[in-house]
Order: C-alpha cells, then structure tokens, then sequence
C-alpha cells in the first residue's frame, strides 16, 4: 500500500523535474533565437564585429608579415649550421616567449572591443528608438514630451522631430491639424547632410579604439623583433657581418609601425563613413516624411528601402501619423 502511495509522487517529481529541464534548456535557445531575428539587435551585434574584425584583421596580417621575417632568419641559422637551433620550433618558442602572455591580452581585448563596437551600434539607433518609443507613448498619453538626449546624434532629425511632435501635441489640443511655418534652416535642406557633431562624436571614439589596437600591435611584433636581433648577437657575437645583418633588419620594425598606423587609419576611417552611411540617408527619410506631413501632405510616410534595423520604429511612427490624420483631418482628403 506504501508502495503504491509513493511511487506515484516520485514518478509526478521526476515528470514536474522532467519538466522543468526540458523548459529551462529550451528557453535560452528561444531566447537567443528571438535575439538574432530581431533587426536592430543583429546591427548592434554586426557592428561589434565590425569594429572588433578590423582589429583582429590587421594584427592577423602584421603577424603573417612578421612570421615571415622570422621564417627567412630561421633558414639564415640552419644555413650557417648553428646545432641549437636545428630543432624549428625551439627556434620560434625562443623568439615567442616574450610575447605569448600578450597574446590572451590581445584575445580580451578584441572581446572588449566587440562589447564596445555593439554599444557604438546602440548609441548610433538610440534617437531612432526615442521616436519609436514616444509615437508608441503618446498614443496613449497625448501629454507625453519628447525629450531629446542633449549628446544626441545627427542634430537634423533630432532637432526637428523635437519641433515636429510639439506641432502635433498642440493640433491634438486644439482638435485639428494646425498649420505651422518651417524654420528656414529646416527648408532648404533636400538631400542628407553631413553631421558634424555625430563625426565628431564617433571620430574620437574611433579615434581611442584605433590608437589602442596600434599599441598592442606595435608592442607584441617589436618584442618579437627583439627577441630575434638578441638571439642573433648571442648566438653569433664573433661574426661581424651577421651582426649588421640583423641589426640592419630594424627598419622592417619600423615599416611594421608605419603599416599598422596606416591599416588602423584606414580601416576605422572607413568604418566610419560605413556606419554613417547606414544611417544619414535613413534619418533624412524620416526627417523629409515629417516635414511633407507638415506642409500639409497627410498620406506622408515612412517608407525605407533597405533600413531595416530600424524599421520597427519607423511603423511606431508611420502608427501615430495615421492617427493623426484618422482623427484630426477634418479638411477633404489631399493626394
């Protein structure tokens, strides 16, 4: 009877835990797979390998360069028959050993730099998310403010989109659609502009990511360098010529330097115009719909081709304008 009562619990606990298993192993896959779908998440996570894989690209080569070096003076001590240096790879574990410990430095600091490149992803959609956030707010709240981060990027959709849903707040007030003059430097503007507070803004963190991707490049090739020109004056102090040999071989070090600033240089000015380019002409789409709207073109929306991580928030807006003109237009359709 005592069997019968129990087996019956243990069997409903190892279900219930069966259960629970199954659900705790299967949600973060869910989870996960909910995060790679999201269009604004995938940018974020793209950018932090972009600024992260320019790095690791650039000390990828300048290695290979440098094993290069060290390949050829491998063979210039075979060929003179040195017996402690037969054996290759006692030959690179001397040159390496130095700068080994730099090498899990260097791992966690591209890991950083990917956490940095995904936040850079975050700050560059953040004044496209405010306006998401707001239009899907103040459907429901028509006193909501719209508050504009004072270091917010690109001065032109912020400042006017700030100017745009007060227009709005006070047609919601008043009933009806007011009419409403566009400030000069607003209307003059027909194509993207270049902003220059954004360049600045990500200019310098560029900038600090670039300088600190050539120091560790810098640092880890020359104490290999070195390695090398002291295990040549070791190993062959009584041969003068080999000795100029090596040491006339500091100049590849400084070519190393030259290359990786120019690489670095390149590559993060590049990166850039990249990241800008990805979103000027998508906040002048906005900035252009906002203003039609106000010129009294009420049909006017959002309609984007090929800006997908912030589509989201381009229907959120797209939402409230048809609110907008579903309940205050009380003029004849136009268009």
């Amino acid at each position: 009877m005592l069997d019968k009562t129990i087996l019956p619990s243990f069997n409903s606990l190892a279900y219930w835990y069966d259960g629970r298993m199954k659900q705790f192993l299967i949600r973060p896959k869910e989870e996960l797979g909910r995060l790679f779908k999201n269009e604004d998440t995938r940018f974020m996570l793209g950018t932090g390998l972009k600024v992260s894989g320019i790095s690791f690209i650039i000390n990828t080569f300048v290695y290979t360069c440098l094993f290069q070096v060290m390949r050829l003076n491998y063979a210039f001590f075979k060929a003179h028959g040195f017996p402690d240096y037969q054996d290759e790879s006692v030959f690179y574990n001397y040159l390496l050993s130095e700068s080994m410990e730099s090498f899990t430095i260097l791992f966690a600091f591209h890991i950083f730099l990917f956490f940095i490149g995904t936040y850079v992803g975050w700050i560059i959609l953040r004044p496209f998310r405010n306006i998401g956030e707001y239009c899907e707010r103040v459907l429901e709240n028509p006193n909501s403010l719209y508050k504009v981060d004072e270091f917010s990027t690109y001065n032109l959709l912020t400042r006017f989109s700030e100017f745009f849903f007060e227009y709005l707040r006070e047609s919601r007030k008043k009933g009806e659609i007011i009419t409403n003059s566009i400030p000069p430097q607003f209307s003059r503007i027909h194509k993207p502009v270049i902003d220059r507070i954004f360049m600045l803004h990500f200019g310098i963190l560029l900038i600090i990511i670039g300088i600190c991707s050539c120091v560790f490049i810098i640092e880890n090739s020359t104490a290999v360098f070195q390695n090398m020109v002291e295990l040549a004056a070791k190993t062959i102090s009584n041969s003068k010529e080999a000795n100029k040999f090596f040491s006339y071989q500091m100049f590849i070090m400084d070519d190393i330097v030259t290359l990786t600033i120019m690489l670095i240089t390149v590559g993060y000015l590049a990166l850039g115009f990249h990241l800008y380019e990805k979103v000027s002409g998508a906040a002048f789409g906005i900035f252009s719909t906002m203003r039609s709207f106000m010129k009294g073109n009420y049909f006017s929306r959002v309609h984007l081709v090929g800006y997908a991580y912030i589509r989201e928030n381009t229907r959120k807006l797209n939402k409230y304008l048809d609110y907008i003109q579903k309940n205050l237009d009380n003029e004849k359709p136009k268009g």
